[in-house]
């Protein structure tokens, strides 16, 4: 039954909000700390009283023995005058009584019966003991001294402790009442101190039950010291100023992919029709729809490829194998290959430091297309190219310059922005999506490198990447 109880009780302390739990285990931690210190107390005034009383007892042995030895033994101890220095207020009473158990001299009121075992007695000797006698406690001492007149007599000195018990009666009352009133004081302080220390726990509770993916602008704001809950909020904003970033990208994302694709399904929808109305009987218009609808389904599936590889990067499902290579190999390779490619434009590599690094081959290269097609794209005819690896200490500089068109300074700090297009009409005559600079981009973070943009407005352009051979 005691088991149930006691089980209903944690159910119920389980159950119960954090400020009451937190009350419960201050207000219990306190009171066994008030517990343990009132029982030292009492303890330690306990054993003061009965060090005092058992000094009281030698001063007055060394009392008695004196007057024996003043007067050589000769002394009557049946002489009221032999007790007369025994002070009367420190409830001190003495008997003296012979071998055979007869009572020679004693203080007024000595009724203490203290029997001892022969054994314990011869043990107990000149030694100060604690007896209860009818609920009275007493620190008592028997010694045995010589006279001439009565022989080997025995000294019972008896300390009653009535009144120090009283005095500890009364502490204890004192101490009982102050923990009873400490402890509903710490009750009612530690939840008033519970409720406000969590305060900010129940205003990010509100302020979280408001956001949305509707309403992503709420924010909390906690002040006071930099403690564990301003840490939590100031974690909670950021995990939503993420969010908010996210669904923003998100919603751009969607809004610019489906204006993207918008244009060449209508160009193909177009082409359709006009094979549908007269592309049976007429060649041109046959030719002319079957090459529009191959070049817009290329273009297609070149955005649909580049989405797909932002989305996994995205969502950290894009798979970075890194391996060790040579980068001047794989610089010599790209220029090789864009030279076979492109015949138009002068692709060099000045300098080329040979150097190895740890990194996705695939990535690198495709990041190095990206940026050789893209001059290429804005480099008018037999316009220059150049790739070029420099080693410096613990890093690496991989540059693209060219002497094309350059890019406008305002719009430099978004280039790499997702479907960013600086001169629309002339990219979309060259096929492109805004994507590939992106992407270019994502590969560089993933190295955890860097990317530079110098430009002069038709000029030249230079794009410097930082690699870490840490990293």
């Amino acid at each position: 039954m005691l088991l149930k109880k006691i089980k209903y009780i944690f159910n119920i302390i389980r159950s119960a909000k954090i400020s009451i739990k937190l009350t419960i285990v201050y207000a219990f931690m306190f009171s066994l700390v008030l517990l343990l210190l009132n029982a030292a107390i009492l303890f330690g005034v306990k054993y003061y009283f009965y060090n005092q009383s058992n000094k009281q007892i030698e001063d007055i042995q060394t009392i008695i023995t004196n007057k024996l030895i003043s007067k050589n033994n000769t002394i009557n101890l049946s002489d009221r005058e032999l007790l007369s220095d025994i002070p009367s207020k420190e409830n001190i009473s003495i008997k003296i009584a012979t071998e055979d158990g007869k009572v020679l001299n004693s203080s007024e009121g000595f009724d203490y019966k203290i029997k001892e075992s022969h054994d314990n007695e011869k043990k107990s000797k000149n030694k100060e003991k604690h007896l209860e006698d009818k609920e009275r406690h007493l620190v008592y001492k028997s010694v045995d001294l010589q006279s001439e007149k009565n022989g080997i007599v025995n000294v019972q000195i008896v300390k009653d402790m009535h009144n120090e018990y009283d005095f500890l009666k009364i502490l204890f009352g004192v101490m009982a009442i102050a923990d009873f009133i400490g402890i509903i004081a710490s009750i009612i302080i530690g939840y008033m101190i519970s409720k406000r220390m969590l305060k900010p726990i129940d205003y990010i509770t509100k302020t979280a039950e408001k956001i949305s993916i509707n309403n992503l602008k709420e924010r909390i704001n906690v002040r006071g010291p930099d403690d564990e809950l301003k840490r939590l909020a100031n974690t909670f904003n950021k995990m939503i100023d993420g969010l908010q970033g996210a669904f923003s990208r998100q919603a751009q994302f969607v809004s610019d992919a489906s204006h993207e694709l918008r244009t060449p399904i209508a160009v193909i929808q177009g082409y359709a029709n006009l094979l549908d109305r007269w592309g049976k009987d007429d060649r041109n218009a046959l030719e002319k729809s079957i090459y529009g609808i191959k070049l817009e389904a290329s273009n297609m599936a070149s955005l649909i490829e580049k989405l797909l590889f932002l989305a996994k990067g995205d969502s950290g499902t894009q798979l970075v194998e890194k391996k060790e290579f040579w980068l001047n190999e794989l610089i010599d390779e790209v220029v090789r290959e864009s030279k076979l490619i492109e015949k138009n434009h002068k692709i060099s590599s000045n300098r080329n430091d040979a150097v190895k690094i740890l990194a996705d081959y695939k990535m690198i290269k495709q990041m190095l297309r990206i940026f050789i097609d893209n001059s290429i794209k804005f480099t008018p005819n037999n316009g220059i190219i150049d790739v070029g690896v420099e080693a410096q200490d613990k890093t690496i500089k991989i540059t693209i310059s060219d002497t094309g068109v350059g890019i406008p300074k305002e719009e430099i700090e978004n280039i790499f922005d997702r479907f960013y297009i600086v001169d629309k009409s002339r990219s979309k005559e060259n096929g492109g999506t805004g994507l590939g600079l992106s992407i270019a981009k994502w590969i560089v973070n993933m190295h955890q490198g860097d990317i530079a943009v110098e430009s002069e407005e038709g000029k030249w352009t230079k794009v410097t990447v930082t690699l870490n051979l840490d990293e």
